[in-house]
């Protein structure tokens, strides 16, 4: 009996994979309490920390270049939080703002609630917010003052030009009755001319008044309302359905990982303390098999 588990001892120590196996089912019940325990308890609290609803929306064409407005705003802390959302700040877990792959003129804003309901109004804060920054509102003015001076010049302009159109019309319906009485009274006219061509321009120039004059109007009519330049378009958030954690799948993965990897060091460890002690005991080596 000895003499067999000495041989088993001292046999030849190359491993296959089928040793390996051997390994791991003879010490299952280690292998799988170190898989099962930490990756059970590391699942239980991670899915008994509050989850969040996400929103995301898009802020596109701002005032200032993306980069920029990113620069100010930094990284959002809860001291900003209050300041932002007011009564809402508590409900708010967290607000990114960044920009979106290949793009230079939108800025991308994430946010994280305890309930979806609030989303709406928290966009619209930060809206407001980047809108009332000391740089944008600089911008935004200056932006304004110009889009205002460029609106009453192109009102002069549209004046301008259907002035002359209608002294070009008066001066073709001048020129067509002439040519027409002419013609009635069978009196060759001093230039060759059809009067179908001068009817087809005075038609034309007709058109283009109008057109001209609804230009003109709905410039006026924005001017009127006072159009404000702002820091750009906010596009309406989507937002989750269901609250999600989006780190909780990915703790319990590692975790598991990390258990799986742990669990088989043990069970080899062990293998390995169990080998040497048996060595020692019998006061052999592999090499003295003979």
């Amino acid at each position: 009996m000895n003499t067999k588990l000495e041989s088993e001892i001292i046999a030849d120590d190359e491993i296959n994979l089928y040793d390996y196996w051997k390994v791991l089912v003879k010490r299952k019940k280690i292998l799988i309490g170190i898989f099962l325990v930490p990756l059970v308890i590391v699942t239980i609290v991670s899915l008994s920390l509050p989850r969040y609803y996400r929103g995301e929306g898009e802020i596109s064409n701002p005032a200032l270049p993306a980069p920029n407005i990113v620069r100010l705003i930094g990284s959002i802390d809860d001291a900003q939080k209050v300041k932002i959302f007011a009564n809402n700040s508590g409900a708010i877990k967290s607000v990114s703002i960044s920009i979106p792959k290949k793009s230079t003129d939108k800025i991308n804003i994430l946010v994280d609630a305890k309930t979806a309901d609030i989303m709406p109004q928290a966009f619209k804060d930060i809206f407001n917010y980047i809108n009332n920054l000391h740089e944008i509102k600089e911008e935004i003015a200056r932006i304004q003052a110009e889009t205002d001076l460029k609106t009453e010049r192109l009102i002069e302009e549209t004046d301008f030009q259907i002035k002359r159109l209608i002294e070009t019309m008066k001066a073709n319906l001048v020129f067509l009755n002439q040519i027409t009485e002419m013609m009635k009274k069978r009196q060759m006219p001093f230039v060759s001319v059809n009067p179908a061509d001068l009817i087809k321009k005075d038609i034309d120039l007709s058109l283009e008044i109008m057109r001209l004059q609804r230009a003109k109007t709905d410039m006026m009519m924005k001017k009127a309302q006072n159009v404000k330049v702002t820091a750009g378009t906010l596009g309406p958030p989507s937002i989750t359905k269901q609250p999600t954690n989006s780190r909780i799948k990915q703790i319990i993965m590692i975790t598991g990982l990390l258990s799986l990897f742990a669990g088989i060091f043990v069970v080899f460890f062990l293998e390995y303390i169990n080998r040497m002690k048996a060595r020692e005991k019998w006061g052999t080596a592999p090499h003295d098999n003979r």
